[in-house]
């Protein structure tokens, strides 16, 4: 399957997962001279494609995440109208997410290190600080709240980077009334209705969100940095926090639960660490954090109070779990270890292969105008009898590397030749009767 994109296009290589309203493919970006690489592609499922308010916060979410440029962003790389849908293409980060890299720490019985769980909250928050510094095209403040901050939505790379991800149901707080001098061009996609990335329903995994968000109050910047105290919280403890057996309960631990003492549970976790994370805490957003810029310079001050200490970054203790921040990557390459093997095999492919031959003519939209519904034709060479969203063209390197990987992406178990062999004896039958009877008919 394929998309357009400038000089070559797109070629979805395997879905990546599906959520309830989206779903991600791993693709290969073709460009000129045979140069490709991996990149993630997002759309809609079909029946969320339905639901005009669904739409408007992808379509809110691409304006979002092609105007956040920073280190600790997801980055962007295109967002195409292509036959009547939507996607939006954003860079692949070969590694795992945080809450793969936490599981594995817990299945094995061993602390999260704390420096590594410094260097994330770090990331995140500094990611958080671009994000909630968001200004329109008149230069004004949108007040952008994530609201989804969560250990699924951390990436840890391979290199030791740290993205977050995902602005779905991100909430332009500052714009209420103006949304529609924000992103016209998306306005106008949308049918004139006003654009919004929600309101008056909860959004994000209940176990991050903040209370003043479960209580449907106002939410600012603060909200985020709550969600990040859950996630510090249950990265040095080992337990989640609000987590509780139904969405009720979860609820209301995270209104009115108490918050255990991290000491107790990990006695090598600094006092001053300790006292962040509770501030990032506190139920009121008047008594946590004033910004991501605020606890980011505390959490440093640990951090570097930590590597400071004796036995810190050089003799580092099993006891205090520390690790340096240059050792992240090599968490990361423990955790994806002998894991995701099919999906190194597509990558690889992909760089080596330089994209798919044959291409088909493609449209996509309008330059600096994306999502309005207009396409612009973009001249291609057809390949015969192919249309623009076939699977056909790949290099063989590229096919059959997709191949291999598809039984693993879609769960399917290969097929035991003792049962498939009878199946094949009445397909041939079948075809032969067919032919047979089409040739007494003629």
């Amino acid at each position: 399957m394929d998309l357009p994109m400038g000089e070559g296009g797109y070629a979805l290589l395997a879905r990546l997962s599906a959520g309830g309203m989206a779903e991600l493919f791993l693709a290969c970006r073709r460009g000129p001279a045979g140069i490709a690489h991996p990149v993630v592609v997002k759309r809609l499922r079909p029946e969320a494609r339905r639901d005009p308010s669904i739409v408007r916060m992808f379509l809110c979410e691409a304006w979002i995440s092609a105007r956040l440029q920073h280190p600790n962003v997801i980055r962007f790389h295109d967002f195409i109208f292509h036959e009547g849908h939507h996607h939006l293409v954003v860079e692949y980060v070969p590694g795992c997410d945080l809450a793969a890299a936490a599981r594995v720490f817990s299945t094995e019985g061993r602390p999260f290190p704390i420096d590594a769980a410094i260097e994330i909250g770090l990331g995140v928050l500094r990611a958080l600080g671009h994000a909630h510094g968001l200004r329109d095209d008149e230069g004004r403040l949108v007040g952008l709240v994530h609201r989804d901050v969560s250990p699924q939505n951390v990436l840890l790379s391979l290199e030791g980077e740290i993205k977050l991800i995902d602005f779905g149901v991100a909430k332009m707080t500052a714009m209420d009334a103006a949304e529609d001098a924000v992103c016209p061009a998306l306005l106008r996609s949308a049918g004139g209705a006003t654009l919004s990335t929600g309101s008056g329903m909860v959004k994000g995994k209940l176990g991050y969100v903040a209370p003043e968000q479960l209580r449907g109050e106002r939410i600012d910047a603060r909200a985020d940095l709550f969600a990040v105290g859950v996630i510090l919280f249950e990265l040095l403890t080992g337990r989640r926090l609000f987590h509780r057996k139904d969405d009720g309960e979860t609820m209301s631990a995270v209104l009115s639960g108490e918050v255990p003492a991290i000491a107790p549970l990990r006695p090598a976790c600094p006092a001053l660490l300790e006292e962040a994370v509770r501030r990032a805490l506190a139920r009121e957003p008047e008594g946590r954090f004033a910004s991501a810029a605020q606890m980011e310079e505390t959490l440093a001050e640990v951090l570097a109070s930590l590597r400071r200490a004796p036995g810190g970054r050089e003799e580092r203790s099993s006891e205090r779990g520390l690790l340096a921040g240059e050792e992240l990557a090599a968490l990361v390459r423990e955790v994806v270890s002998g894991r995701d093997r099919h999906r190194s095999l597509l990558v690889r492919s992909c760089r080596r292969s330089g994209g798919l031959r044959g291409r088909t003519g493609v449209r996509r939209a309008a330059a600096g105008r994306p999502g309005d519904g207009r396409d612009e034709a973009t001249p291609r060479t057809p390949a015969p009898g192919a249309s623009a969203l076939d699977d056909g063209g790949a290099g063989d390197d590229l096919e059959a590397a997709r191949q291999a990987a598809t039984p693993h992406w879609r769960g399917a178990r290969p097929a035991r030749r003792g049962r498939l062999l009878p199946w094949l004896v009445i397909a041939a039958v079948t075809l032969i009767a067919g032919a047979l009877a089409a040739k007494a008919l003629g």
